[in-house]
Protein backbone atom coordinates (compact mmCIF):
# COMPACT_ATOMS: atom_id res chain seq x y z
CA UNK A 1 0.00 0.00 0.00
CA UNK A 2 1.01 3.66 -0.06
CA UNK A 3 2.48 3.59 3.44
CA UNK A 4 4.69 0.62 2.57
CA UNK A 5 5.93 2.33 -0.58
CA UNK A 6 6.75 5.51 1.31
CA UNK A 7 8.59 3.50 3.94
CA UNK A 8 10.50 1.66 1.24
CA UNK A 9 11.64 4.90 -0.36
CA UNK A 10 12.97 6.41 2.87
CA UNK A 11 16.66 7.08 2.44
CA UNK A 12 16.56 6.66 -1.34
CA UNK A 13 18.36 9.47 -3.14
CA UNK A 14 16.00 10.21 -6.04
CA UNK A 15 17.89 13.22 -7.37
CA UNK A 16 19.34 11.18 -10.22
CA UNK A 17 15.88 9.94 -11.17
CA UNK A 18 14.41 13.45 -11.01
CA UNK A 19 17.14 14.89 -13.22
CA UNK A 20 16.67 12.05 -15.67
CA UNK A 21 12.94 12.73 -15.96
CA UNK A 22 13.56 16.39 -16.72
CA UNK A 23 16.06 15.62 -19.46
CA UNK A 24 14.22 12.69 -21.09
CA UNK A 25 10.75 14.23 -21.08
CA UNK A 26 9.64 12.28 -24.15
CA UNK A 27 11.01 8.90 -23.11
CA UNK A 28 9.03 5.84 -22.07
CA UNK A 29 10.29 6.43 -18.51
CA UNK A 30 8.48 9.76 -18.19
CA UNK A 31 5.44 8.86 -20.28
CA UNK A 32 4.72 6.07 -17.83
CA UNK A 33 3.94 8.60 -15.09
CA UNK A 34 4.33 5.97 -12.40
CA UNK A 35 2.77 3.20 -14.52
CA UNK A 36 4.79 0.01 -14.79
CA UNK A 37 3.70 -2.84 -17.06
CA UNK A 38 5.37 -5.92 -18.46
CA UNK A 39 9.01 -6.69 -17.76
CA UNK A 40 8.06 -9.80 -15.79
CA UNK A 41 11.09 -11.74 -16.99
CA UNK A 42 13.50 -8.84 -16.44
CA UNK A 43 12.11 -8.02 -13.01
CA UNK A 44 12.24 -11.71 -12.09
CA UNK A 45 15.96 -11.79 -12.89
CA UNK A 46 16.63 -8.58 -10.96
CA UNK A 47 14.64 -9.73 -7.95
CA UNK A 48 16.54 -13.03 -7.96
CA UNK A 49 19.81 -11.09 -7.92
CA UNK A 50 18.51 -9.03 -5.01
CA UNK A 51 17.56 -12.14 -3.07
CA UNK A 52 21.07 -13.51 -3.62
CA UNK A 53 22.49 -10.26 -2.24
CA UNK A 54 20.18 -10.36 0.77
CA UNK A 55 21.49 -13.84 1.48
CA UNK A 56 25.07 -12.58 1.47
CA UNK A 57 26.01 -13.41 -2.09
CA UNK A 58 26.70 -10.03 -3.66
CA UNK A 59 25.68 -9.45 -7.25
CA UNK A 60 26.42 -7.06 -10.11
CA UNK A 61 23.64 -6.64 -12.68
CA UNK A 62 23.67 -4.51 -15.81
CA UNK A 63 20.35 -3.25 -17.18
CA UNK A 64 20.87 -2.66 -20.88
CA UNK A 65 18.79 -1.04 -23.62
CA UNK A 66 18.34 1.80 -26.07
CA UNK A 67 17.61 5.41 -24.95
CA UNK A 68 14.16 5.82 -23.42
CA UNK A 69 13.35 2.10 -23.29
CA UNK A 70 12.67 2.23 -19.54
CA UNK A 71 15.96 1.41 -17.81
CA UNK A 72 15.62 4.06 -15.10
CA UNK A 73 11.93 3.22 -14.60
CA UNK A 74 12.77 -0.46 -14.20
CA UNK A 75 15.58 0.39 -11.81
CA UNK A 76 13.18 2.49 -9.74
CA UNK A 77 10.74 -0.43 -9.62
CA UNK A 78 13.52 -2.63 -8.27
CA UNK A 79 14.47 0.11 -5.78
CA UNK A 80 10.92 0.13 -4.42
CA UNK A 81 10.91 -3.65 -4.11
CA UNK A 82 14.34 -3.59 -2.44
CA UNK A 83 13.09 -1.09 0.12
CA UNK A 84 10.16 -3.35 0.94
CA UNK A 85 12.65 -6.19 1.44
CA UNK A 86 14.58 -4.10 3.96
CA UNK A 87 17.49 -2.91 1.82
CA UNK A 88 18.76 0.66 1.55
CA UNK A 89 18.99 2.03 -1.98
CA UNK A 90 21.70 4.49 -3.06
CA UNK A 91 21.66 6.25 -6.44
CA UNK A 92 24.44 7.70 -8.54
CA UNK A 93 24.32 8.98 -12.08
CA UNK A 94 26.85 9.70 -14.82
CA UNK A 95 26.57 12.77 -17.03
CA UNK A 96 27.48 13.47 -20.62
CA UNK A 97 29.21 16.71 -19.61
CA UNK A 98 33.00 16.56 -19.82
CA UNK A 99 33.20 18.48 -16.55
CA UNK A 100 31.94 15.52 -14.50
CA UNK A 101 34.38 14.87 -11.62
CA UNK A 102 36.13 11.51 -11.32
CA UNK A 103 34.12 8.82 -9.51
CA UNK A 104 31.02 11.04 -9.63
CA UNK A 105 28.24 8.38 -9.44
CA UNK A 106 30.08 6.75 -6.54
CA UNK A 107 30.42 10.13 -4.83
CA UNK A 108 26.67 10.75 -5.20
CA UNK A 109 25.76 7.36 -3.75
CA UNK A 110 28.21 7.45 -0.83
CA UNK A 111 27.34 11.06 -0.06
CA UNK A 112 23.64 10.25 0.32
CA UNK A 113 24.56 7.47 2.76
CA UNK A 114 26.99 9.64 4.72
CA UNK A 115 24.47 12.42 5.24
CA UNK A 116 22.02 10.08 7.00
CA UNK A 117 24.39 8.36 9.41
CA UNK A 118 25.46 9.36 12.89
CA UNK A 119 29.17 10.28 12.92
CA UNK A 120 30.02 7.54 15.43
CA UNK A 121 28.40 4.85 13.32
CA UNK A 122 29.92 6.22 10.14
CA UNK A 123 33.37 6.26 11.72
CA UNK A 124 32.97 2.64 12.81
CA UNK A 125 31.79 1.51 9.36
CA UNK A 126 34.55 3.30 7.46
CA UNK A 127 37.29 2.49 9.94
CA UNK A 128 40.80 3.42 8.91
CA UNK A 129 39.62 4.02 5.34
CA UNK A 130 37.53 7.09 6.27
CA UNK A 131 40.35 9.51 5.49
CA UNK A 132 40.88 7.95 2.06
CA UNK A 133 37.16 8.10 1.22
CA UNK A 134 37.07 11.73 2.39
CA UNK A 135 39.56 12.54 -0.38
CA UNK A 136 36.75 12.16 -2.95
CA UNK A 137 33.62 12.54 -0.74
CA UNK A 138 34.10 15.77 1.20
CA UNK A 139 30.93 15.13 3.25
CA UNK A 140 32.84 12.44 5.16
CA UNK A 141 35.18 15.07 6.62
CA UNK A 142 32.20 17.25 7.53
CA UNK A 143 30.60 14.37 9.44
CA UNK A 144 33.89 13.19 10.98
CA UNK A 145 35.85 16.43 11.41
CA UNK A 146 38.72 14.95 13.44
CA UNK A 147 40.02 12.85 10.54
CA UNK A 148 43.74 12.92 9.90
CA UNK A 149 44.98 13.05 6.33
CA UNK A 150 46.03 9.64 5.02
CA UNK A 151 49.79 9.06 4.79
CA UNK A 152 50.97 10.10 1.33
CA UNK A 153 51.93 7.49 -1.23
CA UNK A 154 54.32 8.36 -4.03
CA UNK A 155 53.00 5.63 -6.31
CA UNK A 156 49.63 6.72 -7.86
CA UNK A 157 48.68 3.08 -8.43
CA UNK A 158 49.19 2.28 -4.75
CA UNK A 159 47.15 5.32 -3.71
CA UNK A 160 44.31 4.29 -6.02
CA UNK A 161 44.38 0.74 -4.70
CA UNK A 162 44.14 2.03 -1.13
CA UNK A 163 41.15 4.21 -2.06
CA UNK A 164 39.38 1.35 -3.84
CA UNK A 165 39.99 -1.05 -0.96
CA UNK A 166 38.69 1.53 1.54
CA UNK A 167 35.46 2.02 -0.44
CA UNK A 168 34.88 -1.70 -0.99
CA UNK A 169 35.52 -2.49 2.67
CA UNK A 170 33.19 0.31 3.79
CA UNK A 171 30.34 -0.86 1.51
CA UNK A 172 30.66 -4.46 2.71
CA UNK A 173 30.75 -3.38 6.34
CA UNK A 174 27.77 -1.04 5.99
CA UNK A 175 25.79 -3.77 4.23
CA UNK A 176 26.15 -6.09 7.21
CA UNK A 177 23.81 -3.87 9.23
CA UNK A 178 21.41 -3.27 6.34
CA UNK A 179 21.72 -4.73 2.82
CA UNK A 180 22.62 -2.15 0.18
CA UNK A 181 21.46 -1.68 -3.41
CA UNK A 182 23.72 0.69 -5.34
CA UNK A 183 22.28 1.95 -8.64
CA UNK A 184 24.72 3.53 -11.09
CA UNK A 185 22.73 5.13 -13.91
CA UNK A 186 23.97 5.92 -17.45
CA UNK A 187 27.31 4.14 -17.26
CA UNK A 188 27.87 4.77 -20.99
CA UNK A 189 28.96 8.25 -19.84
CA UNK A 190 31.19 6.98 -17.02
CA UNK A 191 34.80 8.12 -16.74
CA UNK A 192 37.59 5.57 -16.57
CA UNK A 193 38.05 6.02 -12.81
CA UNK A 194 34.42 5.17 -12.15
CA UNK A 195 34.69 1.99 -14.22
CA UNK A 196 37.95 0.92 -12.58
CA UNK A 197 36.34 1.27 -9.16
CA UNK A 198 33.34 -0.74 -10.38
CA UNK A 199 35.64 -3.53 -11.53
CA UNK A 200 37.43 -3.55 -8.18
CA UNK A 201 34.24 -3.65 -6.09
CA UNK A 202 32.77 -6.35 -8.37
CA UNK A 203 35.65 -8.59 -7.37
CA UNK A 204 34.80 -8.09 -3.67
CA UNK A 205 31.13 -9.10 -3.76
CA UNK A 206 31.44 -12.78 -2.86
CA UNK A 207 30.16 -12.55 0.72
CA UNK A 208 28.61 -9.10 0.68
CA UNK A 209 24.97 -8.15 1.17
CA UNK A 210 25.33 -5.76 -1.73
CA UNK A 211 23.66 -5.53 -5.14
CA UNK A 212 25.12 -3.15 -7.71
CA UNK A 213 22.80 -2.33 -10.60
CA UNK A 214 24.26 -0.43 -13.53
CA UNK A 215 22.33 0.90 -16.51
CA UNK A 216 23.73 1.74 -19.92
CA UNK A 217 22.79 2.20 -23.57
CA UNK A 218 24.18 -0.63 -25.66
CA UNK A 219 23.76 1.44 -28.84
CA UNK A 220 26.35 3.89 -27.49
CA UNK A 221 29.16 1.35 -27.24
CA UNK A 222 31.94 0.70 -29.71
CA UNK A 223 34.79 -1.73 -29.19
CA UNK A 224 37.05 1.08 -28.01
CA UNK A 225 34.49 2.56 -25.62
CA UNK A 226 35.79 2.49 -22.00
CA UNK A 227 32.65 0.71 -20.79
CA UNK A 228 32.92 -1.95 -23.51
CA UNK A 229 36.45 -2.67 -22.35
CA UNK A 230 35.38 -2.79 -18.69
CA UNK A 231 32.50 -5.14 -19.51
CA UNK A 232 34.97 -7.51 -21.08
CA UNK A 233 36.55 -7.95 -17.66
CA UNK A 234 33.31 -7.81 -15.66
CA UNK A 235 31.68 -10.65 -17.59
CA UNK A 236 34.32 -12.97 -16.15
CA UNK A 237 33.08 -12.27 -12.62
CA UNK A 238 30.78 -14.96 -11.21
CA UNK A 239 28.57 -12.28 -9.68
CA UNK A 240 27.92 -10.59 -13.05
CA UNK A 241 24.55 -10.62 -14.82
CA UNK A 242 23.29 -8.78 -17.92
CA UNK A 243 19.57 -7.98 -18.22
CA UNK A 244 18.44 -6.82 -21.67
CA UNK A 245 15.45 -4.46 -22.12
CA UNK A 246 13.72 -4.37 -25.49
CA UNK A 247 10.30 -3.17 -26.63
CA UNK A 248 7.10 -4.15 -24.82
CA UNK A 249 4.87 -6.94 -26.14
CA UNK A 250 1.60 -6.03 -27.89
CA UNK A 251 -0.34 -7.06 -24.80
CA UNK A 252 1.84 -4.88 -22.56
CA UNK A 253 1.53 -1.91 -24.93
CA UNK A 254 -2.25 -2.24 -24.75
CA UNK A 255 -2.13 -2.35 -20.96
CA UNK A 256 0.21 0.66 -20.92
CA UNK A 257 -2.20 2.71 -23.10
CA UNK A 258 -5.15 1.69 -20.94
CA UNK A 259 -3.47 2.70 -17.69
CA UNK A 260 -2.07 6.00 -18.96
CA UNK A 261 -5.15 7.15 -20.93
CA UNK A 262 -8.01 5.47 -19.08
CA UNK A 263 -9.26 4.01 -22.37
CA UNK A 264 -9.11 0.36 -23.44
CA UNK A 265 -7.63 0.37 -26.96
CA UNK A 266 -8.97 -1.90 -29.70
CA UNK A 267 -6.69 -4.70 -30.89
Amino acid sequence: DAAEVLTALEGVDLSAVTERAEEDSRSLDSLAGGVFVGRQREMGELKASLEDALAGHGRLAMLVGEPGIGKTRTALELATYAGLRGAQVLWGRCYESQGMPAYWPWVQAIRSYVREREPSRLKAEMGSGAADIAEIVSDVRERIPDLKAPPPLEDPEAARFRLFDSIATFLKTAAKAQPLVLILDDLHWADKSTLLLLQFVAGELAQAKLLILGTYRDVELSRKHPLAQALGDLTRERAFQRVLLRGLSQEDVGRFIELTSGLKPPE
